[in-house]
């Protein structure tokens, strides 16, 4: 028995013509492995990002499906608002405290991404109130940057296109800059010259406003919805410099990063940064159930008074739901007995060189670029004028990409590969032929 048409027009689905080559009922998945997926008419496809690079561990582990099912007998659901709690969120937020750098290790929990970064815009304005500073509720943004898809959040959002529609909804206070974006605004200047630049445009956003008046800055270590945009290494540490010097928080946004994406457990290590506040989702269960949190650094956590008769930030229904909370243990259980933080180091490695190899000489390919298992490619027009290739172009690759059997992201310009951190050396090489295979007709249809 297969989806028929009149099902699924009762889905609202995101409706974005992503894959106007196919009816609806082609893209019904019925089922997965590993870094597998299998459409209901059959076709086997390469989950080439991991959904929503959110699939870390893979597709299919029987352990948080059994994780999920004991919990769900124990006890399926109970509040923890007005001090409750349950012992999955409980050994959770311990086990995070392990693995977070620094002293992140009082953890919030939520459902979303988007409203784990809503906590964390939360909790710092309550923070500086517990402060007596009542007018630092500003928050600083990067141009490029996609925090979600709530007013807060949007508010914060550095994609014009997604958050314009909504303007007239948000209050004012959220200013945005640039990130560091070597292959487009470095020009002739080292790598060291571009992070003192955009540092220093950070700096005088905040002067400008006034530190007394700014809250927190909020950032990805990598720009993921901004096109795989991933600044040097020493650009954290620069915005860990400011905020510590004006007295801003400073919130890292690891909804993708987080959970070995990038190499490392937290892609702020990269760096040696402790933010004051890290927001988590996504691979925190591997997307087998919706978990979202909010990590503080303990001095945040304790500027709460314990006696307080009115809720400092607003709780939600299903926050530390247990359910969630065991599915992640699992899912974390299963990252460190596979070492996959250590795997999507050496397979993303693996992925950039094959790439680079494979596609770095192409005319319609700019730059190859990666940390960890966030790889893309950038495209640009065939004339050697640098210019960013056509969207529309750029899109084309996923339906060449489909019928290789892989399903990629591409973008703006850029073609986005993020799969789960299980996979092998063995399909990291048919991913980079499908990806060489595909780049290649659109360069020779664009050329000839």
């Amino acid at each position: 028995m297969t989806t028929n048409a009149d099902a699924i027009r009762h889905l609202w689905t995101h409706k974005t013509q992503d894959h106007p080559w196919l009816d609806d009922e082609e893209l019904v998945i019925d089922r997965a492995e590993g870094v597998w997926v299998w459409t209901e008419r059959g076709k086997r496809l390469m989950d080439a990002f991991a959904g929503l690079a959110v699939v870390n561990v893979g597709h299919g582990r029987r352990e948080i499906a059994e994780a999920i099912a004991e919990q769900t007998v124990r006890l399926a659901y109970y509040p923890t608002t007005r001090q409750f709690s349950n012992r999955p969120a409980a050994e959770l937020a311990a086990k995070l405290a392990t693995l977070t750098p620094g002293d992140l290790d009082v953890s919030m929990f939520a459902v979303s991404g988007s409203e784990a970064n809503e906590r964390s815009m939360q909790i710092a304005r309550h923070y500086w109130l517990t402060r007596g500073k009542p007018d630092k509720h500003k928050v600083i943004s990067l141009e490029g940057g996609y925090h979600g898809a709530t007013m807060g959040t949007y508010a914060v959002c550095g994609l014009p296109q997604l958050a314009e529609p909504y303007a007239a909804l948000q209050v004012p206070g959220f200013t945005k800059v640039k990130a560091p974006y070597p292959f487009r605004d470095r020009g002739t200047e080292t790598d060291e010259e571009l992070i003192e630049r955009r540092a220093r445009e950070l700096r005088e956003a905040i002067l400008r406003e006034g530190p007394d008046t700014v809250s927190a800055v909020i950032l990805e270590p990598v720009l993921s919805s901004g096109g795989f945009i991933m600044p040097p290494i020493g650009w954290l540490s620069a915005v860990r410099a400011i905020c510590d010097e004006l007295d801003v928080l400073m919130i890292a946004d690891e909804v993708i990063t987080g959970f070995g994406r990038t190499g490392r457990w937290f892609a702020c290590e990269h760096d040696g940064v402790v933010p004051d506040l890290m927001s988590v989702a996504k691979g925190i269960t591997s997307g087998y159930v919706p978990l979202s949190a909010s990590i503080a650094r303990r001095r945040l956590a304790e500027a709460f008074p314990d006696d307080a008769t009115q809720e400092n930030v607003h709780p939600n229904t299903y926050a530390a739901h247990p359910v969630a909370c065991a599915a992640a243990l699992a899912n974390i259980q299963i990252m460190e007995k596979d070492h996959l933080v250590e795997n999507a180091a050496a397979m993303g490695a693996r992925l950039l060189e094959g790439l680079e190899r494979a596609v770095g000489g192409q005319r319609i390919v700019g730059e190859v670029r990666g940390r960890g298992l966030m790889v893309c490619a950038e495209l640009v027009e065939p004339d050697g004028s640098g210019r960013p290739l056509d969207g529309a172009q750029v899109s084309a690759l996923d339906r060449k990409a489909w019928d290789r059997g892989a399903i990629v992201y591409a973008r703006g310009a850029v073609v986005r590969l993020a799969p789960p951190l299980c996979i092998t050396r063995e399909e990291v090489d048919e991913l980079v032929d499908i990806v060489a295979a595909s780049v290649g007709e659109l360069e020779t249809e664009l050329t000839r």
